[in-house]
């Protein structure tokens, strides 16, 4: 009998750490501290896709509705909304979900490039 691949999210848990270890703002340090969470349920679960869908709508979350509103040309942001509108949400593959949501938290909460 094969088992489950386990599915580790890496570089979304490494974003979602850096919010937490770098933001001012107590409300968001319980967002990051929130993704942290569900990625942990996640890498337990094999990535069940109710806990999938957790993590999703808590990066969403972190990155916050009106950033997602005012970056919806972004093709990862277009692509985090159609998660979020998915009932059922099974990626093909995991590696690109997490290379995702980790852009998106980079995307929103990442150190500012540095000036030329």
């Amino acid at each position: 009998m094969m088992t489950p691949p386990t599915l580790t999210l890496r570089k979304t848990r490494t974003a979602a750490e850096y919010v937490h270890a770098r933001t001012r703002s107590a409300e968001l340090r319980d967002r990051a501290a929130d993704v942290l969470r569900v990625v942990d349920d996640v890498d337990a679960a094999t990535g069940a896709p109710a806990t999938l869908r957790d993590l999703v709508v808590s990066v969403a979350d972190c990155a916050g509705p009106e950033w997602l509103q005012a970056h919806a040309d972004d093709p990862d942001v277009r692509r985090l909304t159609a998660y979020l509108e998915t009932p059922v949400l099974v990626p093909g593959d995991p590696a690109e979900l997490d290379e995702l949501l980790a852009r998106v938290l980079w995307a929103r909460h990442g150190p500012e490039p540095a000036a030329s």
